[in-house]
């Protein structure tokens, strides 16, 4: 039985196609399972430990997934020292665009550092993406994160600030004009006791609905190049922050400011905050302790005679030669 060239034409077409397209496939899988290598080998040259049980790239026909089973990392003393593992890392690609990629983390996370003390931390979450975008010469130029009802569990060691966080999200982008721009958000944020005093704890609890902030480091590629902060300062470089929330028992504030550090490389800077109900504030302040008894009516006449609007009253937050004041009351330094 003869078939009609109308017919056999076409499918001779789409045979041709999916054959070029298997062999780009293929090429594809071999060119990335040799760039994981050449990237594992540059770390490794760098002095970090990277080892697996298995590597291989899966995702026929529409994309490519690169799945790492087992993988432990462990960091130079240089860089820390730090060593974490987990069950399957993965990572994503589409066909047709290899500049993104979105790494998978499965199970949990266990992290062990010491920072003066040995730490080992379990962490965990029910969903861990990260997003990474690179530029034509491989650099990344925008990473995003999501973290969904993140848990911190301290194994030994002391525990990190944060114990839970019901929703995170992260966006980074590197600007063409030397900046990096920041936005992280987190709601649902469950403080660990030992971050806190017991007076703090009572007053603001150990809960915070929302924290929320954009800013923009300038002179990037200075800080980037050595991660030398002195030598970035010296440039000019400053944290401008466009946006901050917080919403933490009695405190709900929000500002904008820009801070830089010191010669003797302390954070100097200045933050306009707008404070919804300054009174019930400035209560919670003396009954945590942050501020002393003797400076609440100073405290509250400053929010008398700040000016007023539709977020509530502004007062500056400053950190200067150590010292951080709000207004003119002095809460602290920086060294305690």
């Amino acid at each position: 039985m003869r078939v009609p060239r109308r017919f056999l034409f076409p499918a001779l077409g789409v045979l041709a196609v999916l054959v070029l397209y298997t062999a780009y496939w293929l090429h594809a899988k071999s060119t990335i399972e040799r760039e994981v290598g050449v990237w594992i080998a540059r770390q490794e040259s760098a002095g970090y430990t990277i080892e697996q049980d298995r590597l291989r790239v899966t995702g026929f026909p529409y994309r490519f997934q690169v799945e790492v089973s087992a993988p432990q990392f462990q960091a130079p003393q240089s860089d820390g020292g730090w060593t974490a593992r987990l069950d399957m890392l993965k990572a994503h690609a589409l066909f047709y665009d290899f500049r993104h990629w979105i790494i998978e983390f499965d199970g949990p996370l266990w992290l062990d550092y010491d920072a003066g003390t040995p730490t080992s931390l379990e962490i965990d979450a029910s969903l861990a993406l990260v997003s990474l975008v690179s530029n034509s010469v491989g650099e990344t130029v925008r990473i995003g994160a999501e973290f969904d009802d993140l848990l911190i569990e301290t194994r030994s060691g002391d525990a990190p600030g944060i114990e839970a966080v019901g929703k995170l999200l992260f966006s980074g982008l590197v600007a063409e004009d030397n900046t990096l721009r920041i936005r992280l958000e987190a709601t649902g944020l469950s403080i660990s006791e030992d971050a806190v005093s017991p007076e703090v704890g009572r007053t603001f609890g150990r809960g915070a609905d929302l924290a929320r902030m954009d800013l923009t480091v300038t002179e990037w590629a200075t800080l980037a190049s050595d991660a030398d902060a002195g030598a970035w300062s010296r440039a000019g470089g400053q944290l401008q922050i466009a946006e901050s929330v917080l919403e933490w028992g009695p405190a709900h504030l929000s500002g904008v400011g820009e801070f830089t550090l010191d010669r003797m490389a302390l954070p100097d800077g200045r933050l306009s905050l707008h404070i919804t109900d300054p009174d019930a504030l400035a209560d919670a302040l003396v009954q945590a302790r942050l501020v002393p008894a003797e400076n609440e009516q100073a405290l509250r006449l400053a929010a008398m005679m700040a000016p007023r609007g539709p977020d509530g009253v502004a007062l500056p937050f400053r950190v200067r030669d150590g010292g951080v004041y709000l207004g003119p009351v002095r809460l602290g330094d920086l060294e305690n």
